[in-house]
């Protein structure tokens, strides 16, 4: 019972430092997706107010742009599974933390239980020497 205490609290403090993880991770992945939003939005300002706006330049410019646009894109996704993750080991962590303060409490109603039962003993033995 103790050692089932120990492992889910092990487990729930693993499942803690891997949300913690994946939490940093998604403020990683918003501050670069922020940081593509506004190149994009500053090339596509860029594209319109000068001459990059025609000829081969502005092929260029299209071509940079719908490649930040893609790279924004796959941030998305990305944060959004490291999001999912994050909530999931999040529940991981909550649920082993919980079983281990029922594992925790079991074992010591257990070892209450079994003290009682031994001090009860000890008094029925004294009890029965007494009275010979």
């Amino acid at each position: 019972m103790k050692k089932r205490h120990e492992a889910l609290s092990r487990m729930s403090r693993l499942q803690a430092r891997l949300r913690d993880l994946g939490q940093s991770r998604l403020s990683a992945l918003d501050r670069e997706q922020a940081d593509l939003s506004d190149d994009l939005k500053s090339l596509l300002a860029s594209l319109e107010s000068s001459d990059l706006a025609y000829g081969a330049q502005a092929a260029l410019g299209a071509r940079r742009a719908h490649a930040l646009q893609k790279r924004i894109d796959a941030l998305r996704d990305e944060s959004d599974r490291v999001r999912r993750r994050a909530e999931t080991h999040e529940l991981r962590a909550k649920l082993a933390e919980n079983a281990a303060e029922a594992a925790a409490k079991a074992y010591r109603e257990r070892k209450e239980r079994k003290e009682l039962a031994d001090l009860i003993e000890r008094a029925l033995a004294r009890r029965a020497a007494s009275q010979r």
